[in-house]
């Protein structure tokens, strides 16, 4: 139940609008990596992963999403997300989403009705269960201690599935050798929308991390899949990239981002990757384009530049834009 109460917290702080299973998160994430416009706040330089390289720890069991009945009915506040609603009342997101034909999670508006299906623990045996696994992978997973004694973890998901997710939080979970949990904390992916067969990365910062574990775990606790037509713009297309090592442990990745879609596009978000020979996440950031608005076909430049782990090198590099449907 602590957990539960405090990953509550951790989203609903979150402004109203972005593998395995485990308890939900403790702490709502702080987003690891500034948004500005082109211009991007470097993380701390990092060095390598300690000697011990640790290992996954043992999967926990997939929990399910459940659809019960008896609604009640609550006034959306200023700040909520649905996510932090369904936490809220104990009822999976998913659940609230088709009682009320949500379409598009962020288009919640203040003051607006929504019906609250009865909680899964008060639903008795009224109606059989539905599970509905959060379908995502999780990969890439690499820790970097910065010389500040903070540790980052990089990974990305995959969402395998045939609906697109949105919302998705993930946890990651510290252990010694003998299983006992050291460290733990949650963060939403960089991107705030998983289309099938897409990836996501995300980037999470432990401030007092242990000075050594044996074990970790990095699961998907929840995610709100998009139901239908939304104002998520997805048709943004990186084009002309390239990459030119501009110091000694500085990446800059440049080109043009174009609208390749029918309508104009807003709040555009760029998220560039770097991976190492092995495939593990070296650099990752996140910014968001200066153009206010990107018309139909047209284009627009952009570079971002990634700090390096000592000692690393850039094997590939992958980047990826979405926005909002402009209105």
């Amino acid at each position: 139940m602590k957990e539960v109460l405090s990953l509550a917290l951790i989203v609903i702080f979150s402004a109203a609008c972005g593998q395995l299973i485990t308890p939900a998160p403790t702490t709502r994430p702080a987003t690891p990596t500034a948004t500005e416009s082109l211009r991007v706040t470097v993380l701390p330089t990092v060095t390598a992963r300690p000697t011990a390289t640790p290992k996954p720890a043992t999967p926990a069991p997939t929990p399910t999403f459940t659809v019960t009945p008896t609604p009640i009915v609550y006034q959306v506040q200023p700040g909520d997300t649905l996510l932090a609603i369904a936490i809220a009342y104990n009822v999976p997101a998913e659940a609230i989403q088709v009682a009320n034909g949500i379409v598009d999670p962020r288009s919640l508006q203040i003051d607006q009705l929504l019906i609250i299906p009865e909680p899964e623990d008060e639903a008795g045996d009224q109606l059989p269960p539905t599970p509905t696994p959060v379908p995502v992978t999780v990969q890439g997973v690499n820790f970097l201690r910065t010389p500040q004694g903070t540790l980052w973890c990089f990974g990305e998901v995959l969402n395998p599935g045939s609906a697109t997710l949105s919302e998705l939080v993930l946890e990651v979970n510290l252990y010694d050798a003998e299983g006992k949990l050291l460290a733990s904390k949650a963060t939403f992916t960089l991107l705030d929308v998983i289309a099938s067969q897409q990836r996501a990365p995300f980037a999470l910062l432990v401030e007092n991390p242990p000075s050594s574990f044996a074990q970790y775990q990095v699961s998907a606790v929840s995610a709100v899949p998009l139901l239908g037509q939304t104002r998520y713009y997805l048709a943004l297309t990186p084009i002309e990239v390239s990459a030119t090592v501009a110091g000694a442990s500085t990446y800059r990745i440049s080109g043009q981002l174009q609208n390749t879609g029918p309508a104009n596009a807003e709040s555009i978000k760029l998220v560039v990757v770097a991976y190492d020979e092995a495939g593990k996440i070296v650099a990752q950031r996140q910014v968001s384009l200066e153009v206010v608005v990107l018309r139909s076909r047209a284009r627009t430049p952009f570079a971002v530049d990634l700090t390096l782990p000592a000692e690393s090198t850039v094997s590939r590099y992958v980047v990826q834009a979405q926005g909002l449907r402009a209105p």
